[in-house]
């Protein structure tokens, strides 16, 4: 029977959600639902974001992008054009100055993120990131890092915006949350078609053993990382 790439990409997602790992239920997403995180928490958690994930994105695709076949440039051109510059959502920034404006409306300083020491799971995250781009078969982050990762930000997103508008106007404006609602728009795409891109290139049983556990580890080392949120302060 013909490989059914959109099977396997429901399959695998099946199994995240099974496992309750998803990162729409990581702790800082339920606390932020539900009114319960201090400002502190909140910087805490785009620390995290900012070392694990954010700060090397443009880097992490610039090094992936020679290794992928020719038509899918484009698509990562792209994404690192939003990334630096906000080409995608017209938002006149790149990412890192809106996560910068949402913990400075929580009354942080910005070294309180860029002189942070990583911790081990921030570490851990960026590492796998930077594995897949640089020593991985190219398809691993297609599915470690945009379907493990950018495709399950907008339903955690989602959900912390909600938060925001029911629990914290008093303290944040829509400005100062639009790195969430930006990425609402612009990584709501990213998993399209990954059942097609399996069909086409995941033409081994290897390679798709390969593409289950890269989007695994993705999507655990996220979470992970996000849910180790503590120890902010200033």
């Amino acid at each position: 029977m013909a490989f059914d790439g959109e099977a396997f990409v429901q399959e695998i997602r099946a199994e995240l959600t099974a496992s309750g790992r998803r990162l729409d239920r990581a702790v800082i997403v339920e606390r932020i639902a539900n009114g319960e995180a201090t400002p502190a928490e909140m910087v805490g958690w785009a620390r995290q974001h900012y070392w694990g994930v954010t700060y090397h994105t443009r880097r992490v695709l610039s090094a992936w992008v020679t290794k992928i076949p020719y038509e899918m440039t484009d698509s990562v051109i792209e994404n690192i054009a939003e990334e630096v510059l906000g080409t995608v959502s017209k938002s006149g920034f790149g990412h890192l100055h809106w996560l910068f404006q949402f913990t400075r409306a929580l009354g942080a300083p910005d070294t309180v993120i860029t002189e942070a020491t990583p911790n081990v799971d921030a570490t851990a995250c960026e590492s796998f990131l930077y594995n897949l781009a640089h020593q991985r078969p190219w398809h691993e982050l297609t599915f470690g890092g945009i379907l493990g990762i950018e495709n399950q930000i907008p339903p955690a997103y989602i959900r912390m915006v909600d938060g925001f508008k029911t629990h914290y106007g008093n303290i944040l404006q829509p400005d100062d949350y639009a790195f969430h609602t930006i990425h609402i728009t612009v990584d709501e795409d990213h998993g399209g078609h990954v059942g097609e891109f399996a069909e086409r290139y995941l033409d081994t049983d290897a390679k798709r053993r390969s593409a289950r556990a890269a989007y695994l580890a993705g999507a655990e080392l996220t979470r992970r990382c996000w849910d180790a949120f503590a120890d902010a302060s200033w």
